[in-house]
């Protein structure tokens, strides 16, 4: 047998692993490496202790533990018997080479398998699953699917109420496809998640009535709730694909569960766009209530977007520019929109002193920087 060139194999199989991505059969593969090298252990065990038994380990048992084996192999003095037999020599410098090369290669071997079991290999698991679902025809018919339901079902502008439907009806389509009934077999009473999805407007005749909850709190050992969406944590998907690999229907429980969360993502999207539309459209009622009736006709919010398109005020109407020239640009828009109390209004408007705004624009008259700036007021708000 020659060891040389079998750790030589060993070595090669085990770079050749460090060198691809992990993946589920990286560990498999790995144990299988393990084996070979349990078995060329023994058998360098045997083989040593055959040929220096009586000199080296005169009360060794052959089982014994490999690496106290290479010390003992190490510590004794062959001196005479080497010269007389040049083969122990060489069997003995060998097995102390083989047995230092086992103890590096199963070190490697531990290593690749505690970073197989870290978080980020997980995630890039799920990762690499998600892509590979994305970049499929399924992922687009789900995209092109829920625009045509948003055109026939909500003639294009959904409510927050159809939304959540819509994530109710594809969360238990996903519960249907049985994607989690390994695991729910095992929950014996759910844990109740209030405020998120309500489970108990479902009609009593529905076929998920009774474990809609539980198959709901296995999903949720997966995915994070986070501002009323439900948001995939991508370790502890990628660790739960991992631990089901064998079981029946695998691959399709997979592929259910990132297409099913696909489409509930595509609703939550929807509604944070809803959301922010409606948030917006709050805020500008907000601002309009707090503008006085004087300043909120047609030609003065003209006039108000065209001086915030300049830089000159924020989108709730707030001077941007010194208090001199926010004087100036006061009594512009009171001109123009004849309104006679210009610093009682502008003052209130802008929180601002009234009797400090009209000697803040007595002072502008006098000052060139601030003359400029009018003229520019002219030509811009016409």
């Amino acid at each position: 047998m020659d060891y040389k060139d079998i750790l030589s194999d060993l070595f090669a199989e085990i770079e050749a692993v460090k060198a691809e991505r992990l993946r589920a059969g990286t560990r498999f593969r790995l144990m299988a490496v393990t084996a070979d090298i349990a078995d060329l252990t023994r058998t360098l065990q045997q083989e040593v202790l055959d040929v220096v038994c009586h000199e080296a380990l005169v009360d060794a048992d052959a089982e014994v533990d490999y690496a106290v084996l290479a010390e003992e192999v190490m510590a004794h003095e062959l001196t005479e018997r080497a010269e007389a037999d040049e083969q122990v020599r060489e069997q003995t410098q060998l097995a102390n080479e083989a047995l230092g090369l086992l103890s590096d290669v199963l070190v490697r071997i531990e290593e690749q398998l505690e970073r197989h079991h870290k978080d980020e290999e997980y995630e890039r698991l799920y990762e690499t699953e998600k892509r590979r679902y994305m970049s499929s025809g399924t992922a687009y018919r789900s995209r092109k699917t829920f625009e045509e339901w948003k055109d026939d079902e909500c003639y294009g502008h959904p409510l927050q109420e159809n939304i959540e439907d819509y994530r109710m009806e594809k969360l238990l389509k996903m519960f249907e496809k049985g994607v989690f009934t390994s695991r729910v077999e095992h929950v014996q009473r759910a844990k109740r998640y209030p405020g998120e999805v309500d489970f108990e407007q479902l009609e009593d005749d529905h076929p998920m009535k009774k474990t809609a909850h539980r198959h709901y709190a296995v999903l949720r050992k997966l995915v994070d709730w986070c501002d009323g969406c439900l948001v995939v944590n991508a370790a502890r998907v990628g660790r739960h694909f991992y631990a089901c690999r064998h079981e029946e229907n695998a691959k399709a429980n997979r592929t259910n569960f990132l297409k099913y969360m696909h489409k509930v993502t595509l609703a939550q999207e929807e509604l944070r766009r809803l959301q922010a539309a409606q948030e917006e459209v709050a805020k500008d009622e907000a601002v309009k209530d707090s503008v006085p009736e004087c300043l909120r006709s047609e030609e003065a919010v003209a006039l108000w977007q065209k001086a915030q398109g300049q830089g000159w005020v924020d989108e709730a109407w707030q001077p941007l520019v010194s208090s001199t020239e926010a004087a100036l640009l006061a009594m512009y828009l009171a001109e123009r929109l004849g309104i006679v109390h210009v610093w009682k209004e502008f003052g209130s408007f802008w929180h601002r002193n009234k009797d400090s705004m009209r000697q803040k624009y007595n002072e502008a008259l006098n000052q060139q920087k601030s003359l400029d700036f009018q003229t520019k007021l002219k030509q811009k708000l016409r």
